[in-house]
């Protein structure tokens, strides 16, 4: 899931909306007080393409990705192919996997795909099993997810339910069908998951609940099935801003979240999370388990990623 910051919606049908205006203090320090970073700079940044894995290296191998017909999903199917993967994705939408389709035929590898709901679990059962009857599983991307963005008083229950569902219930039931294919010959689990879950974000605690659920399950698979050769990671970007957001939203996450939020002063592309989730799958990757890799330019080490912008609130209790 692409973690950004678009104008959310409460229970009220009110919507949430992104302020700009916080960065026109005097000096350069916003009105909010924090004074925006500045991009990082050096010779990392100048290197356009951050592929650095071998062609090939996964050849022979079958991945699982959902949420694969943007965004994060997207990119990290379209680099696995190219590195010469059999890659099975997982969406909702024939017409967005297709694109996908498209922009992984150049690869040596191969893209298919299924269409399905993930909180579905007949459904997704029957995809993953079909999918990897014959090819087995060398690695499941946990990548589709979603929420709204609102203060926690103002989340019903209907609401909060149904994130839990989207990102830990469905997590679960993936991972629990996928199990099978996995100890085969070992395999490894990536769970796309989001910047700072273990400090809290404005706005989200239903997501977070859901994600700090997912990192505890992925920390306990990494202990119960480590003698089966599964491995099981959480992956945290911070902000992404893909080609599938709309414009205006973008132009928030550019102008105003990163400059406020993300120490590096700069989002995360979406390249470089294909290429970590790449190196996980690989031998180099053999110890790294349990772990949550966080690839946020030190966003969760700094102001946070918040998501309401009438927060602190100006007044305290009256």
């Amino acid at each position: 899931m692409d973690v950004n910051r678009p104008a959310g919606v409460n229970r009220a049908g009110q919507m949430i909306r992104t302020d700009t205006s916080s960065l026109s203090g005097s000096k350069g320090v916003g009105m909010s007080g924090f004074r925006p970073h500045p991009p990082q700079s050096g010779r990392d940044w100048e290197v356009a393409d951050p592929k650095v894995l071998a062609p090939m290296l996964l050849a022979g191998k079958h991945a699982v990705v959902t949420g694969a017909g943007s965004g994060i999903g997207q990119g990290i199917c379209v680099r696995l192919v190219e590195l010469g993967a059999t890659v099975t994705g997982i969406g909702r939408t024939d017409s967005a996997l297709q694109k996908t389709a498209e922009l992984a035929a150049h690869a040596q590898g191969k893209f298919r795909w299924f269409t399905a709901d993930v909180r579905d679990c007949a459904r997704v059962r029957s995809v993953i099993a079909e999918s990897s009857a014959e090819l087995g599983m060398d690695l499941l991307v946990n990548n589709a997810g979603g929420q709204f963005y609102a203060a926690a008083e103002e989340i019903s229950d209907n609401g909060f339910r149904s994130v839990v569902d989207l990102n830990l219930n469905a997590v679960f039931t993936v991972i629990s069908e996928a199990k099978q294919f996995l100890a085969q010959r070992g395999g490894s689990i990536v769970n796309i998951s989001l910047s700072g879950i273990e400090r809290g974000s404005v706005g989200l605690a239903h997501s977070l609940a859901a994600r700090a659920g997912v990192l505890a399950m992925t920390k306990t698979l990494a202990l119960e099935w480590a003698h089966l050769g599964i491995r099981a990671n959480c992956v945290a970007p911070g902000v992404v801003i893909s080609d599938s957001l709309p414009e205006a939203v973008a132009a928030s996450l550019r102008d105003r979240v990163v400059p406020e939020s993300v120490p590096a002063g700069r989002a995360t592309p979406v390249a470089d999370v294909a290429e970590l989730v790449a190196f996980i799958a690989t031998p180099a990757g053999r110890m790294i388990t349990g772990q949550l890799l966080q690839i946020d330019g030190a966003a969760h080490l700094g102001r946070g990623l918040h998501m309401i912008d009438e927060w602190p609130p100006r007044e305290g209790r009256e």
